[in-house]
């Protein structure tokens, strides 16, 4: 009864792990990993120019007004058909006109004419299945929708250089036959389009016709701007405005330089567009 209690047995330090406050190597661990981060230099952020995955659009021709000029001008050829489709032309207009004749050749992603046609007597064995074929005889006088086209003949024959034959008859390349490779050689004729400055300062290149999807013309468009740019003289610094027409359609504005009124430009483009053709003149025969 008047026994004293048993003094109690200490307890043993493991139990009473996870029962106070994180231990001082918990605390060292937090520290360092706190040292070390702030030790790690910042990098500043990118500039916008990096983080952009597209590349830039060409701040003198933006790709939305060629889809518009395009589209409206496709519009308006279907409402107004032909029995071939009509030739798309790309009006340049240069500041100051060259001192000299200027000749070049621009290449295209697509062959901006709806049709070819091949004129010669004997036909090759490897004819392709989307090349026409003609006599001789037709180079007195072409058919319509051969006009449209790009005419092929046998450099064995003798192209008129003048006549009835010669009159808009289009775009007329020799080829040899007797090459393998002539079929490719044609198909690569057929995607250049010519670009001759003689005199005066509008100039037009054929850059595709009515029959053609939009995506397409869109394309052969832009690569047109760009390689005419890239070659007149002067470059861009002497491109006054661009223009996209059809033989009777009006000029769809497409680009005007700063600070040179793009309503003259209009004017001065729908009053030389009338008689320009891809060496110089767009020619329509009242007849085709």
């Amino acid at each position: 009864t008047g026994r004293a209690e048993p003094p109690a047995l200490p307890v043993s330090d493991s139990t009473n792990i996870g029962a106070t406050e994180p231990e001082p190597a918990s605390k060292y661990r937090t520290l360092a990993s706190t040292l070390i981060t702030s030790q790690i230099p910042k990098l500043p952020p990118p500039p916008p120019m990096m983080m952009a995955s597209a590349p830039a659009p060409n701040p003198r021709l933006g790709r939305e007004a060629v889809v518009r000029a395009v589209g409206a001008l496709l519009r308006w050829l279907k409402h107004h058909p032909s029995p071939a489709p009509e030739p798309v032309y790309l009006l340049v207009t240069l500041k100051t006109a060259p001192v000299r004749r200027f000749e070049h050749y621009l290449s295209l992603p697509l062959s901006p004419f709806p049709s070819i046609f091949l004129v010669a007597d004997r036909l090759p064995d490897d004819l392709p299945d989307d090349i026409e074929t003609l006599p001789s005889s037709a180079l007195r006088s072409l058919p319509p929708v051969a006009r449209r086209g790009l005419v092929l003949v046998d450099s064995r024959l003798k192209i008129p250089s003048s006549g009835k034959g010669a009159k808009g008859r289009g775009r007329v390349v020799p080829v040899d036959l007797a090459d393998p490779a002539w079929a490719e050689s044609a198909r690569e004729a057929a995607r250049r389009v010519e670009l001759r400055v003689e005199a005066g300062t509008c100039r037009a290149v054929r850059v595709g016709h009515a029959a053609m999807a939009p995506e397409e013309a869109v394309e052969n468009v832009v690569a047109a701007v760009e390689a005419a740019a890239a070659c007149v003289p002067r470059k861009w610094r002497n491109v006054r405005a661009l223009h996209l027409k059809a033989p009777e359609s009006i000029a769809l504005p497409l680009y005007a330089a700063p600070g040179t009124g793009g309503n003259d430009d209009s004017k001065d483009a729908k009053r030389q567009a009338a008689t320009a053709v891809e060496q110089g003149r767009v020619k329509r025969g009242r007849k085709e």
